[in-house]
């Protein structure tokens, strides 16, 4: 196997070790979504500590050029060119902070009574709840998961037919969005992300950003609550702060 070796002498070294790694990288020595080599083959490739690779490993994390996995190990983040648009505009957290491209989703609901968990967030005035799971896929292969809860007041409010779920889909998916007022937002890491998915589980993921939206309507308390699962390994949390 070929010994990369690199200059110790005019710079710190994890300087040039990172220097090394970033030239690899937008060369495509390692491909988008790619994992690096584990850290002792890649120091012993470098001809260098496993110390010295971990600091120029952090400042490409820092850079946003890897993400470090738990128990996975680092991975080439991939690189989106056309859309810079992060969470500080109101608008799909799936669509904005998901690496991977979706090509269908799965949708599904339920009404329940209000449970003492739903009329915490959405108030205890609802005589039933709507719950909504949406599974983003690729073919058949599940990407991202987000689950929504809506009183039924305001499916009837906003004249949703629960019998039509390209309508449904549209509103919660679009419409939402525009029609509210604000919504409030927490970003969270969480590993139950493969249980909650139920019958459509992220393949080979464990560590997960979760989401949670609440969604208001000119009102004092949320009309809908989302919480959107997305694995860390395909997924970039963005915000651009504007004034």
């Amino acid at each position: 196997m070929e010994i990369l070796t690199v200059n110790k002498h005019k710079e710190l070294l994890y300087v040039t070790v990172y220097d090394k790694l970033f030239k690899m990288i937008n060369e495509g020595t390692f491909p988008e979504n790619s994992r690096l080599p584990s850290e002792p083959e890649l120091a012993k490739r470098l001809g260098v500590s496993r110390s010295t690779l971990r600091q120029a490993l952090a400042l490409l994390q820092d850079d946003g050029l890897i993400k470090n996995i738990r128990g996975k190990g680092n991975y080439i983040i991939k690189e989106n060119k056309t859309d810079t648009t992060g969470l500080e505009k109101i608008g799909h957290p799936v669509y904005k902070c998901l690496d991977l491209e979706t090509n269908n989703i799965e949708l599904d609901f339920k009404i329940d009574p209000p449970s003492d968990y739903y009329k915490k967030i959405l108030g205890d005035s609802s005589v039933a709840t709507v719950c909504i799971d949406r599974w983003y896929l690729d073919d058949n292969l599940a990407l991202a998961y987000s689950y929504t809860i809506i009183t039924i007041e305001v499916i009837s409010k906003f004249n949703i037919d629960l019998s039509d779920k390209n309508n449904l889909l549209k509103f919660i998916e679009e419409e939402s969005y525009k029609e509210c007022s604000k919504i409030k937002s927490t970003i969270k890491f969480t590993t139950s992300g493969n249980f909650v998915t139920k019958r459509h589980p992220i393949p080979d993921e464990s560590q997960f950003y979760l989401i949670e939206e609440a969604i208001y309507s000119n009102s004092e308390l949320p009309v809908i609550f989302n919480k959107h699962y997305l694995p860390m390994k395909h997924s970039t949390i963005k915000v651009n702060p504007m004034k």
